[in-house]
């Protein structure tokens, strides 16, 4: 019984799914508990909230976040031996992950606003890992900027390679090189285009800052590379390829956590499937490549989860329709 408890919304949580799952009971069941505990007392409202998730077909049902107090008003009507084993189960991932939680608190991470803040960063967590952890171990990566993704990663999306479309941006006057690295121009500084992801030095060498792009910066490469032609791979005519498994280890998004990162209806959920199907996101001969993934949601159904690259993609070609919609 693994993920009984989760965070949302930095809130130690549960969800009908599981507790359906875990006690064995009928999901719709668990939800008219729910709805017949909301209904009885305004107070109790506060500790579940609704939300969707997506069935096999892709199709959007309710389900509820449940909070420790709502969990145990819910599982007040659940007896027997073995329902006491999974109450008790719950108590315990309950009180490890609200300690988690505050732990996580009480040493909030401020992001560096200036080059100087961000060296001194440095050099205090440098002091930290040097006493916690191995030599050998020191100089592992600690400090970057979720979110942002490689030129070699949007190559990948083309048949090029990270050199081949640093020197496409060059040529383009988006990005210059200085030393061995790459900076974008003054000119398209403001634009929030990209970020630098900082690395612990080795051998006392100066920070190293790597060149990422937003999803706004991959949107206007694609733009750049549609006006000469370029199209992506999967979008070249009588073009069929067997994609390789990523070595990925970032975070995954499901349909309806792209939907709520981004201020969306629950009607978008079905269209960030649509769109993924349009853009030809999904593995044809694979389980997963460098843009998604198929798994199994808390009902052993299958859905599909995307990666940090596949999810840019689709935010940019949701602002690209929300975008004409307005005009």
């Amino acid at each position: 019984m693994e993920n009984l408890v989760i965070t949302h919304e930095a809130q130690a949580v549960t969800t009908s799914l599981k507790v359906a799952e875990v006690f064995e009971k009928e999901h719709r069941n668990v939800m008219q508990s729910i709805k017949n505990l909301t209904a009885e007392n305004s107070a109790t409202r506060k500790m579940f909230v609704e939300d969707s998730y997506l069935n096999s077909r892709n199709q959007s049902f309710p389900m509820f976040y449940i909070d420790r107090d709502g969990f145990t008003l819910l599982a007040m009507g659940f007896t027997g031996s073995k329902a006491m084993e999974f109450k008790l189960k719950y108590i315990e991932a309950f009180n490890r992950m609200e300690q988690a939680l505050k732990e996580q608190q009480a040493t909030p991470f401020k992001l560096p606003q200036t080059y100087s803040e961000a060296l001194y960063e440095l050099a205090e967590k440098a002091k930290q890992i040097e006493a916690l952890e191995p030599r050998a171990k020191k100089y592992d990566r600690y400090l970057s900027s979720k979110g942002l993704i490689t030129t070699t990663e949007v190559a990948k999306e083309y048949g090029m390679s990270g050199r081949g479309l640093n020197d496409f941006l060059h040529e383009k006057g988006v990005i210059y090189k200085r030393g061995d690295k790459w900076f974008v121009y003054q000119k398209y500084a403001n634009d929030a285009l990209a970020g630098y992801e900082i690395y612990m030095p080795r051998d006392d060498k100066e920070v190293l800052r790597t060149l990422k792009w937003t999803t706004k910066g991959v949107q206007f490469i694609r733009d750049l590379l549609d006006d000469e032609g370029i199209k992506p791979v999967l979008e070249r005519p009588q073009q069929l390829t067997i994609q390789e498994q990523p070595d990925y280890h970032g975070r995954y998004f499901t349909a309806s956590q792209i939907a709520y990162y981004l201020g969306l209806s629950e009607e978008w959920i079905i269209k960030i499937g649509e769109i993924a199907n349009k853009l030809h996101l999904k593995p044809m001969f694979a389980e997963c490549n460098q843009y998604c993934r198929k798994t199994l949601d808390a009902n052993g159904f299958p859905r599909w989860e995307y990666t940090r690259l596949g999810a840019g993609i689709i935010e940019a070609a949701i602002n690209e329709e929300l975008s004409k919609n307005v005009g």
